[in-house]
């Protein structure tokens, strides 16, 4: 791929829930090797964006389009694409009664239809990748919630998706382990996998990002480098944000 391939295409994306207009006419383009990291308040509608780039919501109008395809309405087509886009959330979504090392081999078993040896040595070398290879025979109930979320991660990359989704990934972890996560992804991002971090830290989105996505009630309120961002911020309400934020 190109630097230029755009990866994820996002064309006037509208979405309610009930009387709520929770996205209102998205545009967003990330390209291939780009670390999109989008913030601001609680409510605004980032979550709901991360979750219409792989259809886990549904779209009321506008387009999605992945590596050059719409994204299909439902069915196999939709499951295909699907796994090409991986997805961490705020709860790891582990299966409790799977080893941690089942967990990273079941969707290129199931999906990519991998052999099984293939499919482990690939798994092994991913946990050693984020960190926990010495977990790999344990439950994920035996696992720090650290632990988990990169196990989680791991069990992403083990799809070889083309973009990586992250929502909040850190939101529901201990302080001290928020930065063994932050770390796998910033090693994810110099690698140049394509990402779109939804998150509230602010250090990540300075150090990670080629792009600071802000958005407000729905909206994309502003978009730039972090330096432009973070130094000159150009909206009010960004400005706003950002005051509250970096004075907690």
């Amino acid at each position: 791929m190109s630097p230029t391939t755009e990866l994820v295409v996002m064309n006037g994306v509208n979405k309610h829930f009930g009387d709520l207009h929770v996205l209102r006419d998205i545009d967003l383009t990330v390209r291939a090797g780009e670390v999109v990291v989008v913030i601001g308040p609680s409510g605004s509608g980032k979550s709901t964006l991360c979750r219409t780039i792989n259809r886990l919501e549904s779209l009321d109008s506008g387009t999605v389009v992945l590596d050059a395809r719409p994204l299909p309405e439902e069915g196999r087509d939709l499951a295909r694409l699907r796994a090409d886009v991986g997805m961490v959330f705020q709860s790891f979504n582990l299966f409790a009664h799977k080893t941690v090392l089942e967990n990273v081999m079941l969707g290129p078993v199931k999906v990519r239809r991998r052999g099984k040896a293939e499919a482990e040595a690939r798994a092994r070398v991913l946990l050693d990748r984020v960190g926990v290879a010495g977990q790999a025979d344990k439950y994920p109930a035996q696992l720090s919630g650290g632990q988990q979320q990169r196990v989680a991660i791991a069990r992403a990359l083990a799809m070889d998706p083309k973009v990586m989704l992250f929502d909040e990934p850190t939101s529901a972890l201990d302080p001290e382990m928020v930065n063994e996560v932050l770390e796998v992804m910033q090693q994810l991002a110099r690698d140049g996998m394509t990402m779109i971090v939804v998150t509230h830290e602010m250090g990540f989105a300075r150090r990670a990002a080629d792009r600071v996505v802000f958005m407000a009630d729905g909206e994309i309120v502003e978009s730039g480098t972090p330096e432009e961002f973070f130094a000159a911020p150009r909206t009010d309400r960004a400005r706003d944000f950002l005051s509250k934020i970096l004075s907690h």
